[in-house]
């Protein structure tokens, strides 16, 4: 055990669950539930990607985790200007602000951003104004961040569903959702979706593939443990970790295996899949860069302690936060350190890169701006609030400003 903790809110079973995971990168305990779903043929989506090799939903804004269906983390457009350290103004406070905002990181659809809370809300919310247009309400904490589709949004619950709402038609006033799926256990995934299939993994140990419009089963596959990372699509092969310390890639028509990667210990990153090489941190302190299509290690490189962020990976080079406090720049394809620079903290957050710019959060309430070349600090902000103002989840570049979560129930912006 390390000497380091992670300080966590109060967690629901499941999170306390997992966390005791992640931390002692144990066997989990999570049972495999089957559930009787009927099947239905999956409508495409209407635009294509030549980097992923997959159809994506033609939405306007940052619809989606890490950006894109292969979770690089790299948004289009370019983030506040490098010359000055812009000040951190609240957006938006939870109803239950003690409660946080945990892992979910913003997505934005028409000028409308939707994240989950640990006051178990999902929230629609004005970016412009900071106007709440609607919440829904479950029964337990929302940690995942969501993802908008041809005007739905899909997120899940540690109550166990994966929900989906018709944002153009939602009754403000009373939303209820088009459909949900009530998988075995509580879900901390955030949902993917690629041509009309939405891919979510359970604390049950089950992936679930789901049709887009109905919510019908398509397919769902067992990793044997609880699948703690939300998943990566590329080339038809869907990726993701979990608590039996592996790094699966699965078929994405019939969930049909393909290959399975060992790790040391759990994996928390959501994957990261670039020019045909998945790269992914595990809790056993390493990095690792796998091939796409065999499984077999291409390199791994060693940090000071456990990896939870996921990596972004933007002209070769691959972007990621550590326990140990830094954050690394590595040549994608050799693994060599590039640069590091350390903050005064864990870094738990995921950094996203926009324009020339890598943005990233740590437990220290800084938003650190670096250059991705040198790793020279552009600008750092702290949040209002100092200790109460930490980040988990990652930053959301939109329409140039930075827009985050924090542990103090708030979304600030910075623009």
């Amino acid at each position: 055990m390390r000497s380091k903790k992670i300080i966590l809110p109060a967690l629901t079973l499941v999170a306390v669950v997992l966390a005791a995971v992640l931390l002692a990168g144990c066997s989990n305990i999570f049972t495999t539930t089957s559930s009787s779903f009927s099947s239905t043929t999956a409508a495409p989506t209407t635009s294509t990607t030549a980097s992923t090799g997959t159809t994506i939903p033609g939405d306007a804004g940052a619809t989606i985790y890490r950006s894109d269906v292969a979770r690089t983390g790299v948004y289009p457009g370019a983030g506040p200007a490098a010359t000055a350290s812009p000040n951190p103004t609240v957006l938006f406070t939870i109803k239950g602000a003690s409660k946080g905002i945990d892992w979910s990181s913003p997505a934005v659809y028409n000028g409308v951003m939707y994240f989950g809370a640990g006051d178990n809300t999902f929230y629609a919310v004005d970016v412009a104004t900071g106007t709440q247009k609607w919440a829904f309400g479950t029964k337990k904490t929302i940690w995942a961040s969501p993802q908008i589709a041809n005007g739905i949004v899909y997120f899940t619950g540690d109550d166990g569903y994966v929900y989906a709402f018709d944002v153009k038609s939602v009754d403000t006033s009373n939303p209820q959702p088009k459909w949900k799926v009530k998988t075995g256990y509580g879900l901390v995934t955030s949902p993917v979706v690629v041509d009309g299939v939405v891919y979510a993994g359970s604390g049950d140990g089950n992936l679930y593939a789901l049709d887009a419009a109905s919510g019908s089963l398509k397919w769902k596959v067992n990793a044997g443990h609880a699948v703690n990372s939300s998943a990566a699509v590329a080339n038809g092969i869907v990726y993701f970790g979990g608590a039996d310390k592996a790094l699966h890639a699965v078929d994405a028509a019939s969930g049909k295996e393909k290959w399975k990667f060992p790790t040391g210990a759990v994996i928390w990153a959501t994957p990261a899949v670039s020019n045909g090489i998945v790269y992914v941190g595990s809790y056993d302190d390493y990095m690792y860069a796998v091939d796409a299509q065999s499984g077999q290690l291409k390199w791994k490189f060693k940090t000071g302690d456990g990896i939870v962020s996921s990596a972004a990976v933007s002209n070769g080079v691959v972007f990621v936060g550590s326990r140990d406090n830094n954050v690394y720049a590595l040549d994608a394809s050799t693994g060599q350190q590039k640069w590091k620079v350390q903050t005064g903290d864990d870094v738990l957050c995921s950094p996203v890169v926009a324009g020339d710019l890598i943005y990233i959060g740590s437990l220290d309430s800084n938003v650190y701006a670096l250059d991705a070349s040198t790793g020279q600090q552009a600008w750092k902000a702290q949040l209002p609030g100092s200790a109460s103002a930490r980040m988990w989840a990652s930053l959301t570049v939109y329409n140039g400003a930075v827009y985050v979560g924090s542990l103090d129930g708030k979304i600030y912006v910075l623009k």
